[in-house]
This record gives C-alpha cells, sequence and structure tokens, in this order.
C-alpha cells in the first residue's frame, strides 16, 4: 500500500465508487485477502478503499482503514517499515508493479505476515491514477519456512554431531587402543620372561626390576581404566565430592614424590602450610593427571614446578614446566573430552580424558582450572578451589 496515502484530506469516497461500479464487487469482497485502491500522487483527496477482509485478518474496523491515511504504516512491523515504504517509494516513482512481503500488527498484536501486489492504473492520458492492489495472508507459509529452516538447521547440526562422534570415536579407541595394549604388552613380556626366569637363568636384580616394571605398567593400566570410567560416571552425574577438611599442601607434596610420571624429572615444590575442605582423592586425581599431562607433553630434561599457594578465600595449586607451551588458541579446548593439544605425539597420543578429569573434578569443588603461559616459557596448569566449610562457601566461589 503506498505511502502517499499519508497525504490525503478526506473527501468524497471516489475509490469506493469505482469498486462500487464493478460488476464483480460482490465476488471482490468474498476473496480471503485484503483487496485495495490507493490514489496517487500529491494531490489524491479521496481515502483508500480497502475490502472489509481486513476486519477478520487484522482485526481492524473497515472504517480506520478507510479514515486513516496513516494507518498502514503505523501497522508495518517496525522491523520492515523502513525498509517497505523505500519499496513503495520506488514503484511510486517508476511506475513499476509493486511486489513485496512484510508484516503487519493486528489490532490483538499479533504479527501477521503478507505478501502485497500492487499494478499502477493510469487514465487515458497515460496519467497515473490509482494503485490497485491485493494483501495475501502468508503467516502460515513463512512459519512452516521458519520451521523447515529450523528443521533443516537440527538436521545439519545432527551431522556435524555424528561426524564429531564418528571423528572422536575414532581417536579414542586409537587411543585407548594404544594406551591399554602397551601397557599389556609389557605386562605380558615381563611376566613371559619371568615365567621363563630358570631358563633365561635371569639374576634376582633383574628378576626385581621386572616385578617393578610389571607393578608400574599395571598401574598405569588400572588409571587409564579409571579415567575412562570416571568420565562415564561424571557423564551420569553420579559423583559426589566427600569433603574433609585437609592439608593440601602436605597432601600434594606426597603425591608428588610418590609419582612414576616425575621419576628422573627435576621437579620442585612449594607446597604451603594451607587447608580447604577437598575430596581428597578427587584433588589427587587432579594433580596426577597434571603431573602425567607434563611428563607425556614436554621432553625429560624440562623442569616441572608445582605449587601450592593461598590466594584470597581459596587455594591455588598450579603446575609449570619449561616445555613448548600450548597455543593461547588451544588453551580451552584441551579441557574437553579426547581432545589433545597441539604438542601431542602421533606414537603417544593418550586417550585424551586427563585434562577434561581435571576440569569437572575442579568444578565438583565450585572452582575452576585454566591454562597460562608460564613466564620464562612453558604451560602453567591453574586450579582454584574455594579453601572455607563448605557450608559457607557459595557455589563458583573460585569462578572469578
Amino acid at each position: 500500500m503506498s505511502p502517499t496515502s499519508a497525504k490525503r484530506s478526506k473527501g468524497h469516497n471516489v475509490a469506493a465508487d469505482r469498486v462500487a461500479e464493478l460488476p464483480y464487487r460482490s465476488l471482490v469482497e468474498a476473496v480471503p485477502a485484503i483487496v485495495y485502491i490507493d490514489p496517487v500522487g500529491p494531490d489524491a483527496t479521496s481515502p483508500t478503499y480497502v475490502s472489509p477482509f481486513i476486519e477478520q485478518l487484522l482485526g481492524y474496523a473497515h472504517e480506520v482503514a478507510t479514515g486513516d491515511p496513516e494507518w498502514w504504516a503505523q501497522a508495518l512491523h517496525p522491523d520492515d517499515r523502513e525498509r517497505v515504504q523505500a519499496e513503495w517509494r520506488e514503484s511510486d516513482d517508476t511506475g513499476e508493479p509493486y511486489a513485496g512481503e512484510y508484516r503487519l500488527m493486528a489490532a490483538d498484536e499479533r504479527t501477521v505476515w503478507i505478501r502485497d501486489e500492487a499494478i499502477l492504473l493510469r487514465d487515458e492520458e497515460g496519467n497515473s491514477t490509482y494503485w490497485q492492489g491485493v494483501m495475501v495472508d502468508i503467516t502460515i507459509a513463512e512459519h512452516a519456512n521458519d520451521d523447515l529452516t529450523r528443521a533443516l538447521d537440527l538436521e545439519r547440526q545432527a551431522i556435524e554431531d555424528m561426524r564429531r562422534a564418528d571423528e572422536i570415536k575414532t581417536t579414542f579407541l586409537t587411543a585407548v587402543s594404544h594406551d591399554i595394549r602397551t601397557p599389556l604388552s609389557a605386562i605380558l613380556g615381563n611376566a613371559l620372561t619371568l615365567e621363563e626366569g630358570d631358563r633365561l637363568r635371569i639374576t634376582e636384580e633383574e628378576r626385581k626390576q621386572l616385578v617393578h616394571s610389571l607393578a608400574a605398567k599395571a598401574r598405569r593400566l588400572n588409571t587409564i581404566v579409571t579415567d575412562l570410567l570416571d568420565t562415564e560416571r561424571l557423564a551420569r552425574g553420579v559423583v559426589e565430592p566427600k569433603l574433609q577438611e585437609i592439608a593440601v599442601g602436605r597432601l600434594i607434596s606426597l603425591l608428588v614424590w610418590d609419582s612414576e610420571a616425575m621419576a628422573g624429572r627435576q621437579v620442585h615444590v612449594d607446597a604451603g602450610s594451607v587447608t580447604a575442605w577437598i575430596d581428597p582423592q578427587l584433588i589427587s586425581r587432579i594433580v596426577e593427571n597434571l603431573l602425567m599431562n607434563a611428563a607425556r607433553h614436554t621432553p625429560p630434561e624440562c623442569q616441572v614446578w608445582v605449587r601450592v599457594l593461598p590466594e584470597g578465600q581459596d587455594d591455588l595449586i598450579a603446575v609449570e614446566d619449561d616445555g613448548p607451551g600450548i597455543p593461547e588458541e588451544h588453551r580451552e579446548s584441551v579441557f574437553q573430552p579426547f581432545e589433545h593439544g597441539p604438542m601431542t605425539s602421533v606414537h603417544d597420543p593418550g586417550v585424551g580424558v586427563g585434562l577434561s578429569l581435571v576440569a569437572k573434578f575442579t568444578e565438583l569443588h565450585h572452582g575452576r582450572a585454566w591454562i597460562e603461559q608460564r613466564e620464562g616459557g612453558g604451560a602453567s596448569f591453574k586450579v582454584l578451589i574455594p579453601r572455607g566449610d563448605p557450608e559457607v562457601v557459595p557455589q563458583g566461589a573460585a569462578g572469578r
């Protein structure tokens, strides 16, 4: 509907008379659409003719649409108003037929999508006289199109999720195959050697070394299986921390000195006399996985620093190394299950759940885990845990 109608003053309803003269007026007014005749030009004095269907479609009285030249502009949806009025001005200027889709606000504040098409009528001298048009309700079609778009988006997302799941499955199976078969092969080899000890004439010292290696590989295998089971339990939401007031510094110091991952490494420990309400088993798993991560992703000559420090109302646990570090763009993704950092060796891929467990176990303590660049080079893995009594520690206290 042309915006030039806003310039009209009230006068004789010539447009309505035009329709009255039509032999098919009853047919026009029976059409389930809004038929209109809109005079053009700055001197137009007749109000717009609008068919009675406007009351059924938009809820406006027929007199409102035919008596208020500002009605159409005000009924345009605010998000469409500027665009549609510009399109109509262009048709007014060029005389080209108008065709467009936009929204009108009904009297009851419903949003109605319409398809508006109009042609310019001219007199015998070729002068523009009226826009004659029809507005058709396309709300159902638009909603169907929106539903189809959403369905297609969901389908694309489902396909992407399936692709990602398949990729994760492949990565997972490769890593699990490596991480389980490697210690199993070593265990089997050591066991066979011990079984044939007399025939091979191994010494008592060699026997002790084989037993020690066998036990270490078995513990490593147990850790892998435990990590996988914990990942599944976390996914089901059945892991609940059993909080105790613990000397965190002492707990972590003992973990570091007993860590097989740090055997042969130059490790510096600064664990103050801080205490906190924690689940000692989960905190132990956090530190063990961080130490294993440092051992897996840095050369043997790299140093490792483990610090436990008070920070406000929280305790900060930091495991740092002077290895290659982790690029900033990878520092969040490595905490996702089955993700691997950029320095992961293709010959030692790992299952990829260790750091995700660090993040999840930290969240169970209402804390947070993150990675920074270590001053001087390398990676700094940090875990912040609220220190106070769990009865008074608010959720997310460490989530600064």
